[in-house]
């Protein structure tokens, strides 16, 4: 019953809950109930208890204090529930119309989830090699796409090379200033030098490196001590040019005294490093590692790893370094743009087999031989880890020199191509580091003669494509609005 009802609404109420009834009589009267025989023999009433009904009231109760008028008859019936039809195009779910980029409101005035989100832009003008994977990528996640740039600010810039494409003002930049001078094999170099130095324990992942012209001496000193202190000792080297990239001018030698001294390193110092002769072997075959890895913030310092990344296998059987093989390329050598040429490389469709494999598949098949593929993953995330945070110092000048604190500009953040060697004893070496590494997702093959097209590759594919969507899933702006119901892909997991 009501409390403080007036007694004339009551007796209205009354009297026309007495007429309904009536009539109700009137009708039952007429019509025979009919018996649902699926229903366990319930008469027929589920369209009534679909509908959502109130508590029945009990028995009247007693007047308690504060009653103004107690009345002994039941309460009239409630008017039936009847719903609400369906909000027409163009509206929220609460009947007002929809604003392109607008939350609309619940009755009691707090946001709710947005009825139209915008969505993400993205511009595309400057993508490069990475624009296929970049374009399927962001029609997966339904975002929209600038292929021509657009005169209004996009929310993510994405750059083939370099920071400084064009001045941007604000939104977020795939590129750090100052990256791909970082990672050149001689600053690389140094920065992991002065951290050895200071903590030998930490980054012993990094072959002992010196610096050429400048440290030619020092480096033929060196060998040669070791070499009196150790006559049975015939260590292998290796030469990598400063600016050289795709394997571009790699070679190896056994003595300091076959660098080619002259002409080319003078005007393009290099890096030469500790060969590693006992390298992990599948199917007697040498193979790297790329993995991507998102920086996605210097302060606070934020890094992303994705488990799934592509083993580069050379194409001819593996042999420990001796005079007679330093200049096998496709023995000693890794890099994909050398082995494309070999007439040994096997283009495949699956992700196990072939010249280039996924790195998910390795770790696979070294889980069934018993390895524990946790402690690698450990030892990876490790060396990952110490090499950006050697980085780390000189980015930051890099950045506060291009975009001051207090002024406008754009957030950044990149993706790195890391190259490991696992070595027979399972432990990981960084070889380098690459600040703009191919996303391209397909492969050339040889039609004829110096004849080539451009074929799809479902490896590189699967692993590229993945890493971009995440990378931008992690750079939504818009995710808190969202409600950060975008999870991370479980094929190509960012963050790790």
């Amino acid at each position: 019953m009501l409390r403080g009802s007036p007694e004339r609404e009551l007796a209205a109420w009354w009297e026309a809950e007495a007429e309904a009834a009536t009539a109700a009589k009137a009708q039952a009267a007429k019509e025979q109930v009919r018996v649902d025989p699926g229903a366990a023999g319930e008469p027929e009433r589920k369209a009534a208890e679909e509908q959502p009904k109130e508590p029945t009231p009990g028995p009247p109760r007693a007047a308690e204090e504060g009653d103004a008028r107690v009345s002994p008859r039941p309460p009239p019936a409630l008017p039936v529930y009847r719903p609400k039809p369906a909000p027409a195009q163009g509206l929220c779910p609460h009947g007002k119309s929809r604003s392109k980029g607008r939350s609309c409101k619940r009755s009691s005035g707090q946001s709710d989830e947005y009825c139209s989100p915008r969505p993400v832009t993205v511009d595309s003008s400057k993508a490069r090699t990475s624009l296929d994977a970049l374009k399927i990528s962001i029609r997966q996640l339904k975002w929209k796409e600038f292929p021509f740039g657009r005169r209004l600010p996009c929310d993510i810039y994405w750059h083939g090379v370099s920071f400084h494409d064009s001045d941007i003002f604000s939104g977020q930049v795939n590129k750090f200033p100052g990256m791909t001078e970082m990672v050149r094999k001689i600053t690389l170099s140094r920065a992991v030098r002065i951290m050895q130095n200071l903590f030998p324990e930490e980054y012993n992942f990094y072959p002992r490196s010196w610096i050429l012209p400048d440290e030619f001496q020092l480096f033929a000193a060196q060998v040669q001590m070791v070499k009196d202190g150790d006559p049975s000792w015939k260590p292998t080297f290796i030469v990598k040019p400063d600016s050289g990239c795709q394997g571009d001018g790699i070679y190896l030698i056994k003595d300091p005294s076959d660098i080619r001294l002259a002409g080319t390193l003078q005007s393009r110092p290099a890096v030469v490093q500790e060969y590693i002769c006992k390298p992990l072997l599948i199917d007697k075959l040498k193979f790297d590692i790329r993995l991507y890895v998102l920086l996605k913030s210097l302060d606070p310092l934020e890094i992303y790893i994705a488990k799934e990344g592509l083993s580069r296998f050379c194409t001819e059987p593996y042999q420990e370094p001796n005079p007679k093989n330093l200049h096998h390329i496709f023995m000693h050598l890794t890099n994909y743009s050398l082995n494309i040429h070999s007439g040994k490389f096997v283009h495949s469709d699956s992700t196990s087999t072939g010249s280039k494999r996924t790195f998910s598949s390795i770790l696979c098949r070294l889980s069934s031989k018993g390895v524990d593929i946790k402690k690698v993953w450990s030892d990876i995330i490790s060396l990952v880890i110490k090499t950006v945070i050697a980085l780390t110092p000189e980015l930051k000048v890099f950045y506060q020199s291009d975009i001051p604190a207090g002024r406008p500009g754009p957030t950044c953040f990149q993706i790195l191509g890391f190259d490991i060697l696992l070595m027979k004893n399972l432990k990981p070496i960084l070889l380098e580091v690459n600040a703009n590494p191919s996303m391209r997702i397909e492969h050339e093959q040889e039609l004829s003669p110096g004849v080539f097209e451009n074929v799809p590759s479902l490896v590189d594919e699967e692993v590229k494509v993945a890493v971009i969507r995440d990378t931008l899933r992690l750079m939504d702006p818009l995710k808190k609005k969202r409600g950060n119901h975008d999870g991370i892909s479980s094929r190509s997991p960012l963050p790790t």
